[in-house]
């Protein structure tokens, strides 16, 4: 089988020594090089050819750098500025401008060899063809390996099916990929339980054709109505022996034992449904499957509207960095969004309106604030969640603070609320 073209490096510089340099390095990964010695022979390369990643020198013979970006932004390049003279105005003016970075000359060769590595990956990461992926679960995370693997050990058996995990992170599509695998020949029936009824429920289970071999998806379980929980654990328990092939796959938010716990199902049919169980972590906990993915979602807008949108390797990292409190479902609208925004073939800030829209998300060692949160607020909390990270341990609290642990115990009084004093 013939190996994939290697990816592909513009130089655009006047400076023979450092071309030279540079070429070499990239080389070695390998690269194919193209070289230009100022702006309109890169502008004819870049009419003539597509590159994965633009090495711009700021300063050209006849011209800036800074005017090639819009050419290298059409065709998706990710776009690294050098320069030997740098100034507050250059560095300013290329953090506005999307870059992959921003290098000073002489440049270090670790950094530039970890650029040119990073958008070979994303140049051997291109979107996911229809197919491609197992049973429609895409990523290459071993969580989602992990997934994949008890989706195919658990679909050519009978048993019930419970997956659980937070909103948005896919479990209608898993609960698909089990009836994909299974090989059964009914249909996939999605049941809202917030919306069901006993009629419903007793048509599903009792008055189809013995031997139909679907699979019935009860989403959300848990807001199946306490009487209507008792009423399909008796269904189910009067299912003829004859429809035992009928699959029952069930989804919580929450795991069954804390679903149980809270109450919001009954333990008997937690057992019923429960005798293989399935959880998804959230989408933040498999940054590796971020790329893969929203590559799929903006391939299906491609296909839909005939274009060719590509994603620059700046906006790939911003998205695996993000920590998708909405999981694949925000996901899918963040990249849907950048799509209509985006002006060009080239999406380089898909999270542009999200990071106006919502500040970044806490988790259990960080501390998000907004403007304009009085500093007694911005102490009360600080103070509160350190408490929290190290278990009400005060004196670990007081060490991480920098403060003692009789401060500790002054401001706990301080911002004590009086409500609890009484």
């Amino acid at each position: 089988m013939e190996s994939p073209a290697n990816p592909s490096l513009l130089i655009v510089d006047d400076d023979v020594s450092f071309v030279r340099a540079a070429a070499e390095i990239a080389r070695t990964i390998p690269y194919d090089i193209t070289l230009a010695d100022g702006v309109h022979q890169a502008e004819l390369r870049l009419s003539r050819s597509n590159f994965d990643l633009v090495l711009i020198d700021l300063m050209l013979p006849d011209g800036s750098g800074l005017d090639l970006v819009p050419s290298c932004r059409r065709q998706a390049a990710d776009i690294v500025l050098v320069t030997g003279h740098p100034t507050i105005e250059s560095a300013v003016t290329a953090c506005r401008t999307a870059l992959l970075d921003y290098l000073i000359k002489p440049i270090d060769p670790s950094r530039y060899r970890d650029l040119l590595e990073r958008t070979a990956r994303r140049r051997r990461l291109p979107p996911p063809p229809p197919g491609g992926d197992r049973y429609g679960l895409v990523g290459q995370s071993a969580v989602l390996q992990r997934l994949v693997l008890q989706v195919e050990r658990v679909a050519p058996t009978d048993a019930s099916v419970l997956i659980h995990g937070e909103s948005g992170v896919g479990k209608r599509l898993t609960a698909r990929a089990i009836h994909s695998a299974s090989g059964r020949s009914g249909p996939f029936v999605s049941v809202c339980c917030a919306a069901a009824t006993a009629e419903q429920l007793t048509a599903l289970l009792s008055d189809r054709a013995p031997g139909s071999g679907g699979t019935v998806f009860l989403d959300e379980i848990t807001e199946l109505a306490p009487a209507l929980q008792m009423h399909l654990l008796r269904a189910l328990e009067n299912l003829a022996p004859q429809r035992s092939n009928l699959r029952l796959v069930a989804a919580t938010v929450h795991s069954g034992e804390r679903s149980v716990s809270d109450g919001g199902l009954r333990e008997d049919l937690y057992y019923r449904l429960g005798e293989f169980v399935v959880a998804i972590p959230p989408l933040r906990e498999r940054p590796d499957d971020v790329a893969a993915l929203a590559n799929r979602f903006l391939a299906e807008l491609n296909a839909q509207h005939a274009t060719r949108k590509a994603f620059t390797g700046l906006a790939l990292e911003q998205l695996r960095r993000f920590s998708w409190p909405g999981n694949v479902r925000e996901l899918r609208n963040v990249i849907g969004h950048a799509y209509l925004m985006a002006s060009g073939d080239a999406i380089g800030d898909p999270l542009g309106q999200v990071r106006v829209t919502r500040p970044l998300q806490e988790t259990s060692s960080t501390l998000t604030v907004a403007v304009g949160t009085t500093f007694e607020e911005v102490e009360r909390r600080m103070l509160m969640k350190t408490l929290e990270f190290f278990g009400n341990d005060k004196t670990k609290a007081a060490r991480a603070l920098g403060v003692s642990v009789k401060t500790i115990y002054n401001h706990l009084a301080k911002h004590q609320d009086p409500a609890e004093t009484g």
